[in-house]
């Protein structure tokens, strides 16, 4: 989207009148377009619109997920977590897992043992397969790639009936979370 916040639902429902929307072409809308209520409301025309979700969605919670879920709202007395809250679970978990298995907190062996940790946490299996022992060269992928895990809970959804809730959309992308099939308009 050219516009960011809410005049990015301002932008999708001109592009829409203007024969440029989401029922003419594949349309990407702005992370805000997961406010449903709002979304709907001042973008009427915005069925099978595309928009990237940072976390993963309700449907695709896992066990750990809901246990943390649970004891966010009991704490905070708020309804449903940010992606952000996730992560930050995540992230303080896998390094005292690190620490667990490294039997030290030495940062050359917290590495190491990083290099080799499988983790179950919120945000799923979370695993750093490009590492020292796997460079990026040996494994045939960009530079970038090293000591990142490779399926984060990063998602694209597609709204695909008008005025549905955005925690209930078709997760299209990428396969690893993808829970139906786009609906790819012109087509």
């Amino acid at each position: 989207s050219l516009a960011t916040g809410e005049a990015s639902y301002n932008f999708a429902q001109q592009c829409a009148d203007a024969g440029i929307g989401p029922h003419d072409l594949p349309t990407l809308c702005e992370h805000v377009a997961l406010e449903s209520d709002s979304f709907w409301r001042n973008v009427p025309d915005g069925n099978y619109c595309f928009v990237r979700r940072i976390g993963l969605p309700p449907q695709l919670y896992n066990d750990i997920a809901l246990e943390f879920l649970a004891e966010y709202e009991a704490r905070t007395g708020k309804e449903g977590a940010e992606s952000y809250a996730f992560a930050a679970y995540d992230a303080v978990r896998i390094i005292a897992q690190a620490i667990t298995e490294a039997g030290t907190t030495d940062p050359n062996d917290i590495i190491a043992a990083l290099e080799e940790i499988s983790y179950e946490g919120a945000l799923g299996t979370i695993t750093f397969p490009i590492n020292s022992s796997n460079t990026p060269q040996d494994a045939g992928v960009d530079p970038k790639w090293w000591h990142q895990f490779p399926d984060p809970a990063v998602t694209v959804v597609q709204y695909q009936q008008e005025g549905e809730d955005s925690v209930g959309a078709t997760v299209v992308f990428p396969h690893t979370y993808q829970t139906g099939d786009p609906i790819v308009v012109g087509q």
